[in-house]
């Protein structure tokens, strides 16, 4: 049972709350997986299995970027074996029944870090969870990207601005159908029949459904758990509808002039090279170097990558594009490369040399494969790999660099040898791109991810302490910068993630 709240208690609002662990521990008998996309129905349709106390506490427990990082931070685990296990044995209910609720893609990373998922899970029943309307779903997705608001239990003060985006609908329509196929492929590769719920079905019919999963599963005679569980509601509104009907619309028109269109001959003529990185002073890089972008990793947010593509965007915006002054005719040593995009930013924002440090040949190897592929001269540029950061950066010479660019490492690194190589190296600017954490005095807060690595967020104190000696400090200003769709970067909205400019003393 989980524990009674008193009145003088906060109200449970996250399903990762300690209050909502079952305060037993029951040995799993069985357990059955909510197989989702985006925006289907299955946060309400878990909250009702919840509601029952014969169904455990299912949630999207797999995500790493929302419960299963707050979880992991929680129960202090070091491994995936350690997080399932811990999993079990706080929210099975006591008939022994364990559920989880996942995206494929979140399902099938979670796989490949603990192959023995299934085997600790089983045996494992699974509910197929579908939308059949794309548009409404895809709707509610863009909605939900654009507020960063993904059940109505994260709805708090002012609703974000929310913008009409016809562009982003299509992709989440991409993305929610290539979600739902690749669950498909999955059950037939495995020979797996699930349960189906649909949709329409359980906004109809939802005790009629949750009695179909209880009697599936077969426990109707079991005693229930008491259970207080933070309601769900409905999210849609007049604002959903409207861009549905404006979205079918516009997909109308675009279908007729397709057919008008039929059978002429586009006879427009390639007047550049679109590999080379100055063939053309117009149109945004992603937009000249969109076969590059459409390789790169996706992450765990998004099957199609596209959510990844659209972060990946604005922070360019925000580390390149405000800083071309400093990166025009500089020297840059670039900190992961990322498969070559940030060293390919540099040079097409007129870097003169571009040296980028990787720790996995691999990485090396796929970066100089694509900006060769792009036409970029091998001469102006090259990788070091090392088998660490630290390692690359002490076999530098002092002042051989104009500009260091550091994203996604600073929070990896020690952060007093981290500035201690900067001192010594001189750069003249360094552009540092780093989550921020909260606190009264340098502070920094450590997490551990459930593959055991450890995270450390500075606060802005921390920053500007070790700044004081070397470097004065600046931030780019996200807000003047003019944008007004805050989709995939709600974290330097908020201030939870910042772009510092150090320019040497």
């Amino acid at each position: 049972m989980p524990v009674t709240l008193t009145a003088d208690k906060k109200p449970v609002r996250f399903v990762t709350d300690a209050r909502l662990d079952f305060n037993h521990s029951t040995p799993l008998r069985k357990s059955y997986v909510v197989a989702s996309s985006y925006r289907c129905g299955s946060q309400y349709l878990c909250w009702c299995l919840w509601q029952t106390g014969l169904l455990g506490a299912p949630s999207e427990v797999l995500n790493p970027r929302s419960e299963m990082r707050v979880l992991t931070k929680r129960f202090k685990t070091s491994s995936p074996a350690d997080y399932l296990a811990t999993l079990i044995a706080r929210r099975t209910s006591k008939n022994g029944v364990f559920g989880v609720k996942a995206h494929f893609h979140h399902f099938e990373a979670f796989m490949k870090d603990y192959p023995a998922l299934l085997e600790a899970l089983s045996p494992v029943t699974y509910i197929y969870i579908n939308r059949s309307d794309k548009v409404a779903q895809a709707v509610s997705m863009a909605k939900a990207l654009q507020t960063d608001w993904w059940s109505s239990r994260m709805e708090s003060g002012p609703s974000p601005p929310l913008r009409y985006d016809g562009e982003l609908i299509a992709k989440c329509m991409q993305e929610l159908e290539q979600q739902d196929q690749n669950w498909r492929h999955w059950f037939e590769r495995h020979n797996v029949t699930p349960f189906p719920v649909t949709y329409n079905d359980l906004t109809a019919n939802a005790a009629g459904v949750v009695r179909g999963v209880v009697e599936l599963l077969g426990v109707q005679d079991d005693e229930p758990e008491e259970v207080d569980v933070p309601p769900a509601k409905k999210q849609g509104d007049e604002t959903n509808q409207e861009w549905i009907e404006r979205f079918e619309q516009e997909a109308r028109v675009s279908e007729e002039r397709r057919e008008a269109d039929a059978g002429d001959v586009d006879d427009r003529v390639l007047t550049a090279d679109a590999g080379s990185p100055r063939a053309t002073a117009s149109g945004h890089f992603f937009d000249r170097y969109d076969r590059l972008i459409k390789s790169l990793p996706g992450g765990t947010s998004s099957v199609t990558g596209f959510m990844a593509s659209i972060r990946l965007r604005r922070r360019y915006d925000a580390i390149i594009s405000q800083n071309r002054e400093l990166l025009h005719d500089a020297r840059v040593l670039v900190i992961g490369s990322f498969h070559g995009f940030w060293s390919l930013a540099a040079l097409d924002a007129g870097a003169a040399h571009v040296v980028g440090v990787e720790t996995s040949r691999g990485l090396a190897e796929a970066a100089e494969k694509n900006l060769a592929e792009h036409g970029i001269k091998s001469q102006s540029y090259q990788f070091a790999v090392r088998s660490s950061v630290f390692g690359a950066l002490r076999t530098f010479s002092p002042e051989a660099f104009d500009v260091i660019l550091c994203k996604g490492f600073f929070e990896q690194s020690h952060f007093s040898l981290f500035f201690r190589q900067l001192s010594r190296l001189r750069p003249k600017h360094v552009i540092l791109d780093t989550r921020i954490g909260r606190g009264r005095g340098p502070t920094v807060r450590f997490s551990k991810g459930s593959n055991g690595a450890i995270t450390s967020t500075p606060n802005h104190e921390l920053i500007t302490f070790l700044c004081e000696s070397d470097f004065r400090w600046r931030l780019i200003d996200w807000q003047a910068m003019g944008v007004t769709d805050w989709t995939g970067v709600q974290d330097y909205a908020t201030d939870r993630h910042r772009t510092y400019v150090l320019a040497r003393l």
